[in-house]
């Protein structure tokens, strides 16, 4: 970025910038500040940022920011109700009240989902792109707790329409495998819900309209004789599952790639069959005695510490 004066002590005079600008090889960002039209999309930004410091960068350049996507311009940026600003081709000014940022190697980003809001009200992209994005912003065991908490945040009209999004994406999955099977799930018209919670434990995949669970368990990280321990947890987490009137499927990696098809109507099929059976939609009745505890902390070969001055709990039904 240059300054009028930095062009005039560069040897242009004011009728050689009013030219160029005229041209198209310098654009103005704002009254006597300029880039020049060559610069990389990257460095554009950067000589918006330079010029407005308070500003908080939103949309896609947010989103591009965070690396969820390429940059586009022109660049959407949140200013104070009092800021003076120039919109042009490298920049769309919103005034606004204050949001939260986060800082990217120095400027002040909206959060994602503030950031899919406003690429949705202000710019034109893909809503494959705000998926992906908002799937990758927010992954893993605590993604859609994270999503919530932003979501409550974000200031636009937008708000439920981001929340659908998230709906449609595979927000809260921890990996690339759970998010593949997220989308045979939604493409035959489930509605899985990633990383569910069902009492103590965690499913890859939950579906409360047909009180279905499932898990994808690698033969790797889930056989008895690789991990002891997941397999342990992973079989007490099954009988936690029957007893509160769940059903519980299970599916290793080389189910789902030699037979993703039977995978999918498996599920499929017994959603469908839960929630045309009343009592099993969506309260299912549990055992008279359900085990309560996460296996974790009764099952005797779990227990890595022994504990001599604790009264551990005897039985998993407390």
């Amino acid at each position: 970025m240059w300054t009028r004066n930095e062009l005039l002590e560069l040897g242009l005079t004011d009728y050689q910038i009013r030219s160029r600008v005229n041209e198209g090889t310098l654009l103005r960002l704002r009254r006597n500040c300029y880039v020049a039209a060559e610069a990389s999309t990257r460095d554009k930004v950067a000589a918006i940022a330079q010029l407005y410091p308070d500003a908080v960068f939103t949309g896609t350049a947010a989103l591009a920011a965070y690396g969820f996507c390429e940059v586009q311009l022109p660049a959407t940026i949140r200013v104070d109700n009092n800021c003076r600003t120039h919109a042009n081709e490298l920049v769309r000014t919103v005034r606004s009240r204050p949001v939260p940022a986060n800082r990217v190697k120095g400027v002040r980003m909206a959060l994602p989902a503030q950031a899919v809001a406003d690429a949705l009200s202000f710019e034109r992209c893909g809503e494959w792109l705000l998926k992906e994005a908002l799937a990758q912003a927010y992954r893993g065991l605590n993604g859609r707790g994270r999503f919530a908490a932003d979501l409550d945040m974000v200031t636009s009209k937008e708000k439920d329409a981001v929340r659908e999004l998230a709906e449609e994406a595979p927000v809260g999955t921890a990996s690339k495998w759970e998010q593949r099977m997220f989308r045979e799930m939604r493409r035959v018209g489930l509605k899985p819900v990633p990383n569910f919670r069902l009492g103590p434990y965690t499913w890859d995949l939950g579906f409360k309209a047909g009180t279905t669970v499932v898990d994808l368990d690698s033969l790797y990280y889930h056989t008895p004789e690789n991990n002891h321990r997941e397999f342990l947890i992973g079989t007490w987490k099954t009988n936690h599952a029957v007893q509160h009137g769940w059903a519980p499927l299970k599916f290793t990696d080389e189910c789902t790639d030699y037979h993703l098809k039977l995978v999918v109507e498996t599920v499929q099929e017994t959603v469908a069959h839960r929630r045309s059976v009343r009592g099993l939609k969506s309260k299912p009745q549990k055992v008279r005695r359900a085990m309560a505890t996460p296996a974790w902390r009764f099952h005797q070969s779990l227990l890595s510490v022994s504990y001599t001055h604790l009264t551990l709990p005897t039985t998993p039904y407390v």
